[in-house]
């Protein structure tokens, strides 16, 4: 099993965004020394904690890790045209040795859908013509495409990653977009929010008989909420503490209603963290990722390991742990 750092581009409004580069930096110094194979961020516009914006961050950190395979997870693309974006991945490639995933989706947020003037009923549309011309320029010489929402003719970008380095995933939530996942992606990315049982149940429905279809392997990578610690109660405790409170911003925002059960995310953190979080021991996280191997045919699982507010002591003493305990029993 692959192990993956989400370097949270997130922290509590209070704190600076040279302080939140500091501990992003110290994290992927951390997850490099440790073994992590892969690392990646995430992306929102106008958000309420103190927040870095993922492409610049992700070129800032592969200085300081050495062939890690490195990712956008995800970049939110009914906010970007593909000519652009295109060339900001293949920048990304070319300054780090290792792989590159393009990871995509559709956003959720409605300040965001505003601020950029994108009428929500079209960001499926946009964000599969983006994706769909964006791939298309990062691996092919010359590209013409015309669509609803863009066009190009005969275009070709300067910098394009190696083929053989290069995967695509789209995030989804929902049954619909997970088939979209299978059919038009390299893999499905999975989020944070949905149970161990959910993804199982979308996976044999929805991802699997398109992948067979397609003659295409079906594995996937798995993002998680996790900490690691000495001990199970220190775990949940330092998770309860910082990752409730954004959970309750992920129903401010309207994460709820992006999910297939919109009641899924409205629970006691106990509940809430059953079946979805990875907390505990070294030894009791190492098990419940045999569990992803096993149930979900998990290739890669990701831990975003900080959140707003959180200690980066804390967070870094977590990788280190991983490092030292988990990764080698994987």
């Amino acid at each position: 099993m692959r192990i993956g750092l989400y370097a949270n581009p997130q922290d509590a409004s209070d704190r600076t965004a040279t302080a939140l580069r500091d501990g992003v930096v110290r994290m992927a110094r951390a997850a490099d020394e440790a073994g992590f194979d892969h690392l990646t961020a995430g992306q929102h516009y106008l958000s309420d904690f103190t927040q870095l914006q993922l492409v610049p961050m992700l070129a800032r950190l592969t200085g300081e890790v050495d062939d890690m395979e490195i990712g956008t997870g995800v970049v939110l693309l009914p906010f970007h045209h593909p000519v652009d974006l295109a060339e900001r991945i293949a920048t990304l490639d070319a300054l780090h040795d290792g792989p590159t995933v393009f990871g995509a989706g559709a956003g959720y947020r409605e300040p965001e859908f505003q601020a950029f003037e994108i009428p929500e009923e079209d960001r499926f549309l946009r964000t599969m013509e983006c994706f769909d011309l964006t791939t298309r320029l990062l691996t092919e010489e010359s590209v013409t495409f015309e669509g609803e929402q863009f066009a190009v003719k005969d275009v070709s970008i300067p910098v394009r990653p190696d083929p053989d380095d290069l995967t695509t995933w789209l995030a989804a939530n929902a049954d619909s977009a997970v088939a979209r996942a299978a059919k038009y992606a390299d893999a499905w990315f999975v989020n944070p929010h949905a149970t161990i049982t959910e993804i199982r149940e979308q996976k044999r429905e929805h991802y699997d008989p398109i992948r067979e279809k397609r003659e295409k392997a079906a594995w996937l990578p798995v993002f998680r909420e996790a900490f690691v610690a000495p001990t199970h109660e220190k775990a949940v405790e330092t998770a309860r503490e910082h990752l409730w409170e954004k959970y309750q911003r992920y129903l401010d925002w309207g994460q709820d209603e992006a999910m297939e059960d919109t009641d899924d995310l409205h629970k006691p953190f106990e509940q809430l963290a059953e079946d979805r979080f990875v907390l505990g021991t070294p030894a009791e996280v190492c098990e419940e990722i045999d569990r992803y191997d096993a149930e979900l045919d998990a290739e890669l699982v990701v831990f975003r390991v900080h959140w707003p507010g959180l200690n980066f002591d804390d967070a870094v003493e977590c990788v280190e742990l991983i490092g030292d305990e988990v990764i080698p029993n994987v």
